[in-house]
């Protein structure tokens, strides 16, 4: 049986303002939108990558998990106002989920 690091070699990353970034593309995934890492943390974070798609990364939790994090630019110059509207979707959609919820849902 294969390992995950047999599959997806490891890797470090950056945690900046701006998202994950890794070899000139960001990223980003819910756990650190919800956790505010962009706000709070910096600094290397131990990730695996796909050597055949740059779409994604798994990031490596301190729990132990991963969690899967999207490319949102193919540049580290990312434009700064993309990545600010989709967080604000992100947190908005987030908020609208968690409205529903504490209506419940009556049957």
């Amino acid at each position: 049986m294969e390992k995950l690091i047999d599959v997806f070699p490891t890797e470090q990353a950056v945690i900046t303002e701006k998202g994950i970034l890794y070899k000139g593309n960001t990223y980003t995934c819910s756990i650190a939108i919800r956790e505010q890492w962009y706000g709070k943390f910096s600094g290397d974070i131990p990730i695996f990558v796909d050597n055949f798609d740059e779409g994604y990364i798994l990031v490596l939790l301190r729990d132990g998990s991963l969690t899967i994090a999207l490319r949102i630019s193919n540049h580290m110059d990312a434009n700064e106002q993309s990545i600010e509207s989709f967080q604000a979707r992100i947190r908005s959609l987030k908020d609208q989920l968690k409205s529903r919820n504490n209506r419940g849902w009556k049957r």
